[in-house]
């Protein structure tokens, strides 16, 4: 559901972070303003819904800008996070599409990287699935 929660906003910010062409980033912008939907039932349809959040359902470029938008996070992780040690590298998270694994050697490890995952999903508004 992370797909689901990241604000437009946060988005326009991680492209401008990563210095994304401004002429990129206004099309975005553009796709991604003023974007509602309407709820029908029968014959009758509801006001526009304004839609604030989210990466768009099926569009082929969703996937990057979701990609962009935790990339800050997956930054983070690895300077400032508790990983596993493999080899001589050390591993604090694995991503793919909307699916976060952080890794420690030790649960202590395991509450910094929790800490740094919770202090950016306050940042940004999106919202994880600790159960999954």
């Amino acid at each position: 559901k992370a797909f689901d929660t990241v604000s437009h906003q946060h988005i326009i910010t991680a492209l401008i972070q990563r210095g994304v062409d401004n002429h990129i980033i206004a099309l975005i912008k553009n796709l991604y303003n003023n974007i509602s939907t309407r709820i029908h039932l029968k014959n009758e349809q509801s006001n526009p819904i304004g839609i604030h959040i989210s990466v768009k359902q099926g569009d082929p470029m969703s996937p990057i800008l979701f990609n962009l938008a935790i990339d800050p996070l997956l930054c983070k992780l690895e300077k400032d996070g508790n990983g596993f040690q493999h080899c001589s590298r050390t591993v604090t998270a694995l991503a793919f599409a909307d699916d976060l694994v952080l890794l420690s050697g030790f649960w202590e490890g395991m509450e910094k990287n929790i800490e740094i995952l919770e202090a950016f999903c306050h940042l940004t508004g999106l919202k994880t699935q600790g159960e999954k």
